[in-house]
C-alpha cells in the first residue's frame, strides 16, 4: 500500500486520528489512581467500593468486546467508533457531577462502553491499511503515542485536582471526546478503496455471523493468549491504575502532586517498555519467549514489593518503575492473537481476547479491593502487610498464566502474515 502515494497519505492520517482517540482512552483507564485517595476521602468510599469504582469500566468494556467485534466486521470502524465516543462524552459528564459511589459506577460505566472500540478498531484499521510484516511495530507505536493518555492521569491530572478540583478535568475530558468523536466520524475509512477485499464482506448475513463466532472460539491458539491477556494488563492496572496511589499515600505519606509525579515515571516507564519490547522481539526473532521473559521480569519484581515490607521510598519507586517496564508486552500479545486469526474475522477475534484483558482487569481490580480492604485501617491509612498481601497475590496469578501461555505456538516475527481462510 505504501507504492501509492495518496493511499499512503491517507493511511497515516487515519493513524494519526487513532492515536488521538487512543489517547482519550487511556486517560479514562487509570485516572482514578491519582485521584482515589480524594474520591475516597470526599465521598466516604471503602477500599472495596473504590475497587469496584474504577473496575467497573474494564467489566463493561469487557463485556462490549464481542458485539464491538460483530459492528466493525458488520458496520465499519467509522460508524462504530465514533458513535460509542459519543457514549464516553456523556460518561465523563455523569463522573464530573457525581455525588455518591453509585452515580460514579455510572459513569466509569459509561466511559468503558465508550472507549470499548478504542484500541481494537484501530488494530483493525491498521490490519488493512498497512502491510502484515508492519502491524507489531506500529501498534506498538500506536500505544507509545496514545500512552500521553497516560501521562495526562498523572501529574496534570494531580495539578488539575489541587487547583480547580478533580471534576474539572472530566468536563475538560468529555469536551475533548467530543471534538474526537467528530474527527473520527470525518477522518477514518473503514478500507483502502483499492482494496480487493470482497465488497460484500461488510455485510455478513447473521448465519455468516455466527460461523465467524464459532471459528473464533474454536481457535485454541487465542484460548493460550487468552489466559496470559487475562493477567497481564490486569496486573499492570491494579498497581499503576488503581493501588500505587494509594501504597505511596499510605506507606510512603506522599501528597497528591507527588504521587502523580511516580505515577508519571511508572506510565512513561510503560511506555518505553512497549518500544523496547518490540524492539527486542525482532531482535530475538520470537514473539512468545519475549512475552514470556517479560512475564517472568514482573513477577519477580512484585515477589520483591511483596517479601520487603521496610523498602525505603527510593528502592519503592525504582521496582515499581520496573514492574511497569517489564509488563509492557501487551501490545506483543495483541500481534500475536492477530498472527493466528483469518483475515474476514480479525475483528471478532481480537475483541474475544481482548474481552479477556479488561475481564481481567475487572476481577483483579476488584479482588485486590477486597485483599486491601479485608485489612484494619485506622483514619482510612491501610497498612503495609495489606499492600504486601497484594503484591503477592499479583504474583501468583502471573506466574499461573505464563504457565499456561508457554504451551503457545510461537510465530516468526519477520515477514509474518496472518493466516487466510476461505469464508463460510
Amino acid at each position: 500500500m505504501t507504492s501509492a502515494t495518496p493511499i499512503a497519505r491517507q493511511a497515516y492520517g487515519i493513524y494519526a486520528v487513532l492515536c488521538a482517540g487512543f489517547l482519550a482512552s487511556q486517560f479514562y483507564r487509570v485516572s482514578n489512581a491519582v485521584i482515589a485517595p480524594e474520591l475516597m476521602r470526599e465521598l466516604s468510599i471503602t477500599p472495596e467500593a473504590m475497587g469496584f469504582v474504577t473496575g467497573i469500566f474494564f467489566l463493561v468494556f469487557a463485556a462490549a468486546q464481542l458485539p464491538v467485534g460483530v459492528l466493525l466486521d458488520r458496520y465499519g470502524l467509522r460508524r462504530t467508533m465514533s458513535g460509542l465516543f459519543l457514549i464516553a462524552v456523556f460518561g465523563s459528564i455523569v463522573f464530573a457531577l457525581a455525588e455518591d459511589v453509585v452515580w460514579l459506577t455510572i459513569g466509569r460505566g459509561l466511559m468503558g462502553l465508550g472507549c470499548a472500540a478504542g484500541l481494537m478498531g484501530s488494530l483493525v484499521a491498521i490490519s488493512r491499511w498497512f502491510e502484515p510484516a508492519r502491524f507489531a511495530p506500529l501498534i506498538s507505536l500506536l500505544y507509545t503515542l496514545g500512552g500521553a493518555g497516560f501521562l495526562l492521569a498523572t501529574t496534570p491530572l494531580a495539578w488539575i485536582a489541587a487547583g480547580s478540583g478533580w471534576r474539572s478535568a472530566f468536563w475538560m475530558m468529555a469536551g475533548l471526546t467530543a471534538l474526537l468523536a467528530m474527527l473520527l466520524y470525518a477522518v477514518v475509512r473503514d478500507r483502502p478503496s483499492s482494496s480487493t477485499e470482497s465488497a460484500d464482506e461488510a455485510h455478513e448475513t447473521l448465519g455468516q455471523v455466527l460461523l465467524g463466532m464459532c471459528t473464533v472460539f474454536g481457535n485454541r491458539q487465542l484460548w493460550l493468549i487468552c489466559a496470559i491477556q487475562f493477567v497481564n494488563y490486569g496486573t499492570v492496572l491494579s498497581v499503576a491504575g488503581l493501588w500505587a496511589g494509594p501504597y505511596l499515600n499510605d506507606v510512603h505519606s506522599l501528597d497528591g502532586v507527588t504521587r502523580g509525579n511516580v505515577l508519571l515515571a511508572l506510565n512513561i516507564a510503560m511506555l518505553v517498555g512497549v518500544m523496547t519490547f518490540s524492539a527486542v522481539e525482532r531482535w530475538l526473532n520470537t514473539r512468545k519467549w519475549t512475552i514470556f521473559g517479560g512475564g517472568c521480569i514482573s513477577a519477580i519484581t512484585l515477589l520483591i514489593l511483596a517479601l520487603y515490607p521496610q523498602l525505603n521510598l527510593w528502592t519503592a519507586t525504582s521496582l515499581l518503575i520496573l514492574f511497569a517496564l517489564s509488563s509492557a508486552y501487551i501490545m506483543l500479545i495483541h500481534a500475536h492473537a492477530r498472527a493466528v486469526l483469518p483475515d474476514h474475522i480479525v475483528g471478532r477475534g481480537l475483541t474475544l481476547q481482548n474481552l479477556a484483558v479488561f475481564l481481567g482487569v475487572f476481577v483483579l481490580q476488584w479482588a485486590t479491593g477486597f485483599i486491601v480492604g479485608g485489612f484494619d485501617a485506622p483514619d482510612g491509612i491501610a497498612p503495609v502487610d495489606a499492600y504486601q498481601t497484594l503484591f503477592a497475590f499479583l504474583a501468583g496469578v502471573t506466574v499461573v498464566a505464563l504457565c499456561i501461555y508457554v504451551w503457545i505456538q510461537d510465530v516468526s516475527v519477520r515477514g509474518e502474515a496472518a493466516p487466510k481462510t476461505a469464508k463460510g
